[in-house]
């Protein structure tokens, strides 16, 4: 790695790691949607079949965020708050996933404009996380009552995990 290379890596490290955090924050909002509609479609919710939201989850039928939270705003009752919250981390997760630095690239050359970059792709992940902790109580209560899987059980198991510790059986 050249001098420039290594320069750049330091540099942009810390909007790496937080557009890094925003690709993840994206991907559970969009998987807790999707896994939200799977639950539905299992308890027999008019308009799902537990086939095809199977098929989403497994990834070999593809829908966007967009069409998952437009599915679950058509066959569930969605409250305004939530259908809110939904359309709000949506926009958030779309500018982050498709615009956001590629729209802000000239931002990353100087130290307080990248800092500023740093702390907006923050406020829009935040964004991200309110649309998912919108929804997260219903998928962990039909995960609890559908498959006996407690979400508090999970936490600790991946808590042990990161430590190198081993998982209790």
């Amino acid at each position: 790695m050249d001098d420039f290379e290594k320069k750049k890596k330091e540099l942009l490290t810390p909007l790496l790691i937080e557009m890094g955090a925003a690709l993840i924050d994206c991907q559970k909002f969009e998987y807790g949607v999707a896994l939200l509609l799977l639950h539905l479609s299992r308890l027999g919710a008019v308009g799902l079949e537990p086939e095809e939201h199977f098929a989403i989850m497994d990834n070999k039928a593809k829908k966007t965020a967009g069409q998952l939270i437009t599915m679950l705003k058509q066959r569930a009752q969605v409250s305004e708050g939530i259908q809110e919250a939904l359309a709000d981390a949506l926009e958030a997760r779309n500018f982050l996933m498709h615009r956001a630095f590629v729209d802000n690239v000239e931002r990353a050359t100087e130290p307080e404009s990248r800092a500023e970059l740093v702390r907006e792709f923050g406020r829009l992940r935040a964004r991200v996380q309110t649309g998912d902790k919108a929804i997260s109580p219903f998928i962990h209560a039909f995960s609890a009552a559908l498959d006996g899987v407690e979400i508090e059980q999970v936490k600790a198991d991946v808590s042990k995990a990161l430590m190198g510790e081993p998982l209790s059986k």
